[in-house]
């Protein structure tokens, strides 16, 4: 308990230095605005000699395109990153009976970040395996997967399942080693009559043909039925959950829903979690 109070006062005290230190600069006037924090990003750190300054390096990774959301682009080393490594060890564990190829990524209901989880954990599938990755956009309700990795959505999985084109023509290089996209492209008619399809079967199967690691995007659980059809075909299936928002009662729905279609659900994700220290009260820690 002593330990605890001490911790407390330490962090107090913190937090009163770095406000004297905030009122002092407002008095000597105006001064670059700070960026702001990323939630779950590490606090600054003296940066190596020899090292690319912050703003070039960030500079360089913006020119790509990839989403700023993607911390395994963006942030590698920031405690967020090391999560999604984390999870991408349990998925593809070598231990594991059954190797898994394909995983979707799914949740119960929309807005709860999949999508990023599932862009996140491509990249860092790719880098794990060191062997050809695939990230697919199977979410033909709110397409997100092209916008995140900055590649053209002009033709996808849409065009593949319609026969308007082969998977090297919808397949997409981005700025990642070992890694590929397949945008969702645009359909005609019903996704759920192309997703449960023969042609998605086959298209599967041929891509675990070309691919060591299939990661894939689908809509939420509860709202579509897509997600559930294809979790029959897939090897494993991840839950996406924010904290502090989807109901413990939406999740176990969402939890039967998949496992009544035989889906093999490998384990949950939880995002919206915040549990870094701002920088200018860590300084004073």
């Amino acid at each position: 308990m002593q330990n605890n109070g001490n911790g407390t006062n330490k962090i107090n005290e913190a937090i009163k230095r770095a406000a004297e230190e905030k009122g002092k600069a407002f008095q000597a006037g105006p001064a670059m605005p700070a960026a702001p924090a990323t939630p779950g990003a590490p606090a600054a750190a003296q940066r190596p000699v020899g090292e690319a300054p912050m703003q070039v390096r960030a500079e360089a990774a913006l020119s790509s395109g990839i989403n700023k959301k993607i911390v395994a682009y963006h942030n590698p080393g920031s405690p967020v990153a090391e999560q999604f490594h984390a999870i991408c060890t349990h998925i593809f564990c070598p231990e594991r009976e059954n190797k898994l190829r394909s995983v979707i990524i799914t949740s119960a209901s929309n807005g709860e970040g999949k999508s990023v989880a599932a862009a996140n954990l491509a990249i860092v599938a790719s880098q794990h395996s060191g062997r050809p990755t695939l990230l697919v956009d199977c979410n033909f309700r709110k397409p997100s997967i092209g916008g995140l990795m900055g590649v053209s959505s002009e033709k996808g999985l849409g065009e593949l399942l319609s026969g308007a084109a082969d998977i090297s023509g919808v397949t997409a290089a981005c700025d990642i080693k070992n890694l590929s996209i397949i945008p969702a492209g645009h359909i005609q008619g019903n996704p759920n009559e192309l997703l449960s399809s023969q042609k998605m079967k086959d298209v599967l199967f041929e891509l675990k043909g070309k691919y060591d690691r299939i990661i894939i995007d689908t809509p939420a659980v509860i709202p579509y039925s897509d997600a559930r059809i294809l979790s029959h075909i897939a090897d494993g299936t991840v839950l996406v959950i924010r904290a502090g928002r989807t109901r413990r009662e939406v999740v176990a729905r969402a939890e039967s829903v998949l496992k009544s279609v035989g889906a093999n659900i490998l384990g949950y994700v939880l995002t919206g979690i915040e549990y870094h220290i701002p920088e200018y009260i860590h300084r004073h820690l």
